[in-house]
């Protein structure tokens, strides 16, 4: 029952923050409009304005609060419907203090009822585009409040079915988690990397330079023997002369 009382004051305390956010822009708007029907008749829209800021803010809240209880390692117990629950917590409160100021509290002067009635408009600042639109009446006073269980419903619905709104309008997918990864200093990062062995670097251009040099040598040592052979017999074919005429002298 506590984590239920928790949940719903933190919905409570969102809309307590846009109501404040309302309460004090109301001034600037009071200055811009300068005359009270114009100002009335911009307060629904300012109220809207500040709706769809608390609808926003609870709806996105309430749906990763689903997302997260869905998870085993929690233990919550979430069910469909407990999103209404946290919204009927946190709405009880603020139904106690409207109801209490609207009906039970009365004053016979009427610029003392102008304020009472201008002190619970300002309790129902994202809410009261309903009361303005309803024209005042209780039932519209109702409504407005039931408005917060309604968002809250909606934000864990959405989270404990997994539903994205972005996805099923402009057709958006959902950007996946990140896993997790080690800082570039921790030292458990490179054990169990294998050690790159070091390649020979052998190009095919060197590969042909160094063919092409040894044939050019191989060649070159061919040419060299033909050329010393050819040579080699030129000289043993003269000294064969001259032996020849050697002997014949002799022999005269």
């Amino acid at each position: 029952m506590k984590m239920y009382i928790r949940k719903g004051l933190r919905v409570l305390y969102t809309y307590g923050v846009a109501d404040l956010v309302f309460i004090v822009f109301l001034y600037p708007l009071l200055g811009l409009t300068k005359t009270r029907e114009t100002f009335l008749a911009w307060l629904p829209w300012y109220s809207l304005l500040l709706f769809i800021f608390l609808f926003y803010v609870v709806y996105i809240d309430l749906k990763e609060l689903a997302a997260r209880e869905k998870k085993p390692v929690y233990n919550m117990h979430p069910y469909p419907l407990k999103g209404l629950v946290y919204g009927l917590i946190g709405a009880v409160p603020l139904a106690a203090v409207v109801a209490v100021l609207k009906f039970l509290v009365s004053f016979q002067d009427e610029i003392a009822e102008n304020i009472k009635r201008v002190v619970v408009n300002g309790f129902l600042g994202p809410l009261l585009f309903v009361v303005k639109w309803g024209n005042d009446t209780d039932l519209a006073y109702f409504v407005s409040i039931l408005l917060i269980p309604v968002i809250t419903m909606l934000g864990y619905l959405a989270g404990f079915y997994g539903i994205n709104v972005k996805e099923k309008i402009f057709g958006k997918k959902p950007v996946p988690e990140k896993g997790f990864t080690k800082s570039p200093w921790n030292p458990t990062l490179n054990e169990n990397k294998p050690k790159k062995k070091k390649k020979k670097k052998s190009t095919g251009k060197s590969t042909g330079k160094t063919s092409s040099a040894d044939k050019a040598r191989k060649e070159g040592k061919t040419v060299d023997a033909a050329k010393g052979g050819s040579e080699a017999k030129t000289v043993d074919a003269a000294n064969a002369r001259d032996v020849d005429k050697t002997a014949d002298e002799d022999k005269t």
